[in-house]
């Protein structure tokens, strides 16, 4: 039997298939490349590996790399397990049934989440070994290998930042978040992000480099890394309808009670690919595609959204339904003017100032000062914005932006200077005539300006293809998810604080009940005694013997007056107890409630940027002064030097880390 395992163990390595014949048999190369990578491994057998053919030949990503050698050390176990069991089986330990029901619940568990569990341990956790056969059966194995068969048995860890960065997936394996254990510590890459997906065997719903870059450079502790969104699942496989625009896209306007949006025969579940590419029924629940707004409310069966007054609807990134009554204003929205209505589409004939903040649809104004607007559509001045923040989810026009914050899902467009102001887009900003003075501009789509600084202002920043918008407006949105976490921790740390004084209690009361039980056994025993030999003992030694049994009294009386003061403590910590549990049982559901709404909204916003386009070009037509700093998503550049008319791009070279690229434009005779 043993010469038979040893045969196995030889043959062992062959019949486990090479990183070539994974990436033919999935697909990730040709018959022809497999042919090539063949002839290259044996020309250079000394000096090379699969892996490194493979990702020099530019025929896998390191994601796909990485892939196939998660299937390859599976593939390893399996076959280490399969000896396992021969052992097992042939000290009698397990039967060919046990065996085998074992090697199917190790596949099913890979399938599931791609975790290689042994079958050792599979065998220990079904009570059909104890933990000392398993052991015995591993000497044996590794007396007979001819390989260290054993370290997968080891316990494992993914990588060097295992201690630093962990994966939290949720329940339905729909979304996948990144902890970071020591983020004001340690620093961690984008390769470690991803290494860590990849070993938890994430494949679908991944976020773009972009993004997971955008969060680590923020100092996010808790981020999502990966989500399989529902949202157009939902329309897809229910009879979903909109009724905001007109086939040309332009909104219509809408009476009161008039349909903006309807979803029939929604399906109990939906069909869905999570994130490990298992095929499961996703529970659809009551969910709708989209969310009621402003001026907009549910019909009775909760199958249509309405519109609650007259006014022209829209559809925001986070698929809420808005209506907005036409508000125009034909002189300053100020003071005198006063509050005006909530999400209204807004036309000033003057100057929107900082009166009130102001909530609306579109937003066209004379100029725009002093103000903090939030607006679902686009933002017009003729003459330009100071001292504002402007959040918008459309366009933003101006002729100047002075001492601003602009933060918008549209594009912007500037047309004569910017100075000392920040915007941020998820667009593009194309303002070939505009000049940036000591301010900060990110655009995920691109950079046209007419130059950047001056010889004595502050430098300014400029990067292009970065998430920094959408991240921009996620991290508040974590931040408060966070308070909910932590709030619900507080009063879950209360209670087992409470549950510890009262289990402290208890303790010292069974201690003090034991001493008065023995004192009171003391004194029966001396009262007995007392009784039997009092006409018999002299004076002197029956006072001793009643003043042992008062000072036993005193001290079963103190002992019951502490019991008492005691136990009025423990109730009071055992109401406090469940008290909390109340409290908890409650503010887990508000608490659920929160983080769902929350987690919509964040989603939104990250899956509205990710149909955005990155495009990582900036175009200076005129100066761009030393001390300007250029990037991309990965890298950053401070000039040295005034520069005048260039385009600068992040590349990415196969193999090679990102850099940023330098190219003169032509000038124009």
């Amino acid at each position: 039997m043993r010469s038979d395992i040893n045969n196995i163990n030889a043959a062992q390595a062959n019949t486990i298939p090479t990183l070539a014949d994974l990436a033919l048999k999935y697909g990730t190369i040709s018959t022809d490349q497999h042919a090539h990578l063949i002839k290259l491994f044996t020309f250079k057998k000394e000096q090379v590996d699969f892996e490194a053919l493979l990702r020099d030949q530019g025929m896998a990503t390191p994601y796909q790399l990485g892939l196939l050698k998660l299937i390859r050390e599976y593939q390893i176990v399996r076959k280490s397990g399969e000896e396992f069991g021969k052992i097992a089986i042939e000290k009698g330990l397990a039967t060919k049934v046990d065996i085998n029901q074992a090697l199917k619940l190790q596949k099913k568990e890979f399938k599931k989440s791609r975790h290689k569990k042994l079958i050792g341990d599979i065998l220990v956790e079904s009570r059909i070994l104890t933990t000392k056969q398993k052991d015995l059966i591993l000497k044996e194995q590794r007396l007979f290998n001819n390989h260290d068969y054993d370290a997968s048995y080891t316990e494992s860890s993914s990588s060097d930042n295992a201690s630093e960065i962990s994966i939290i997936v949720s329940s339905d394996h729909m979304t996948a978040w990144i902890e970071r254990h020591n983020p004001d510590e340690m620093a961690i890459t984008l390769n470690q992000v991803k290494d860590a997906a990849m070993t938890d065997g994430i494949l679908n719903g991944v976020y773009p480099d972009s993004f997971i870059q955008c969060f680590l450079d923020a100092g996010a502790k808790k981020f999502p890394v990966a989500r399989v969104d529902c949202a157009n699942l939902l329309k897809g496989q229910s009879n979903f309808s909109l009724y905001v625009s007109d086939e040309k896209g332009q909104p219509i306007e809408k009476k009161k009670g008039e349909v903006l949006a309807e979803q029939t025969g929604v399906p109990p579940e939906i069909q869905v690919e999570n994130l490990y590419g298992e095929n499961i029924n996703a529970a659809a629940k009551n969910d709708f595609a989209v969310r009621c707004g402003e001026n907009t409310r549910w019909s009775r069966d909760k199958l249509k959204i309405l519109a609650a007054k007259f006014g022209v609807p829209s559809l925001s990134v986070t698929r809420h339904v808005f209506i907005h009554p036409v508000v125009n204003i034909l002189a300053d929205a100020n003071y005198r003017y006063g509050p005006i209505e909530p999400y209204a589409d807004l036309s000033v004939s003057g100057t929107i100032t900082g009166a009130y903040p102001i909530t609306a649809g579109k937003v066209s104004a004379e100029e725009i000062r002093d103000a903090n607007i939030d607006a679902i559509g686009d933002i017009h001045t003729r003459v330009g914005i100071s001292n504002a923040i402007i959040r918008a989810q459309g366009d933003v026009h101006a002729r100047y932006v002075h001492n601003s914050r602009i933060e918008t899902f549209g594009n912007v467009y500037v047309q004569n200077e910017i100075i000392d102001s920040q915007i941020r887009c998820s667009g593009k900003f194309e303002s070939p005539t505009c000049r940036v003075i000591s301010s900060s501009i990110y655009a995920k789509s691109g950079v046209i300006l007419s130059g950047v600084g001056s010889e004595r202002s502050a430098p300014s920043t400029i990067v292009a293809g970065g998430e920094q918008h959408a991240i921009g407006l996620a991290q508040p949105i974590l931040d408060m998810m966070n308070s909910i976490f932590d709030r619900l921790e507080d009063l879950k740390d209360e209670k087992a604080y409470q549950q510890s004084q009262a289990e402290k209690i208890f303790k010292k009361m069974i201690k003090l009940k034991t001493f008065h039980d023995k004192a009171k056994k003391k004194k029966a025993a001396l009262l007995s005694e007392f009784n039997k030999k009092k006409a018999h003992i002299n004076a002197k030694i029956l006072n001793n013997i009643q003043r042992l049994i008062s000072t036993y009294d005193e001290r079963m009386n103190k002992s019951l007056a502490t019991l008492k003061t005691m136990n009025v403590s423990k109730k009071e910590h055992d109401a406090s107890v469940v008290e909390l549990e109340k409290k908890i049982s409650t503010a887990t559901v508000q608490a659920e409630k929160e983080i769902l709404s929350h987690e919509k909204t964040l989603f939104a916003y990250l899956e509205t940027s990710k149909k955005k386009i990155g495009v990582s070009i900036i175009e200076i037509k005129g100066t761009a002064y030393a001390g300007t700093t250029l990037g991309g998503v990965y890298q950053r550049m401070l000039l040295r030097d005034d520069i005048n008319g260039f385009k600068v791009e992040e590349v990415r070279g196969q193999g090679r880390a990102p850099e940023l690229k330098f190219t003169p434009l032509l000038q124009k005779s």
